[in-house]
């Protein structure tokens, strides 16, 4: 699966979403264009639980698990994101989550589309999925993520993936798959390590939960017209 997402909103605008629970902001901001996709090894956002409540910190999306020892760069597996069906029984996923579950917040994801005779190398056909929000607490929502931490020759390093599963009405045309995206209420539950956990995860969304604009990579701002404006 091929996939990014954008934050367009600044991410402390989130602290207001929390209004029962209030989030510890740890970290700033990762400096990057508001505009700017955040793709794969990017630090992005991820709420957990910390020590004083919930914690927002910035880390590396892709993750490394805690049994890799090497330096961060050889771990190869893909690890961006976590299918839902190996959750409790991939060696990679099943620790994280059942102990380090975290959200990470976005306003909209890409999704990949191979057009007909499509081949390896060519460009694929990009996609912009985007709700509409039901309210101004919603203009935010939330990838269900997990979480580990490794001790690497490079250092520490803490890092996510997001939950993926079987795509929606809205994307089964576009790619196999599809993150599992949740409102703050379904976020928290997610949390809970004695809640639904993965059963409480919906992946195959009914028609119309997304619209879909197509966004080829020519219209993302280069870095020239960014200094220029």
């Amino acid at each position: 699966m091929s996939i990014e997402f954008h934050l367009r909103l600044h991410p402390r605008e989130d602290h207001r979403r929390f209004e029962t629970t209030p989030v510890f902001w740890s970290d700033a901001p990762p400096q990057r264009p508001w505009d700017a996709p955040i793709k794969p090894t990017d630090q992005a956002f991820m709420i957990r639980d910390g020590a004083e409540g919930l914690e927002a910190v910035a880390r590396r999306w892709w993750m490394v698990p805690a049994f890799h020892r090497g330096p961060i760069a050889a771990w190869k597996t893909l690890c961006a994101n976590a299918p839902i069906d190996a959750l409790d029984t991939s060696p990679i996923f099943r620790e994280p989550y059942a102990a380090r579950r975290a959200l990470v917040p976005l306003t909209s994801f890409i999704a990949y589309e191979e057009p007909p005779g499509w081949r390896k190398g060519q460009p694929k056909r990009r996609w912009e999925a985007a709700w509409t929000p039901t309210g101004p607490t919603d203009e935010v929502r939330y990838f269900a993520a997990i979480w580990d931490r490794a001790e690497t020759v490079d250092g520490p390093l803490e890092s996510f993936a997001i939950i993926i599963g079987p795509p929606g009405a809205d994307l089964a045309g576009l790619q196999d798959s599809q993150p599992a995206v949740l409102t703050l209420a379904e976020g928290l539950d997610w949390l809970r390590l004695d809640g639904p956990g993965k059963a409480g995860l919906v992946t195959q969304t009914p028609a119309g939960t997304y619209e879909l604009n197509e966004a080829p990579r020519e219209q993302v701002m280069s870095r020239e017209l960014r200094r220029s404006l």
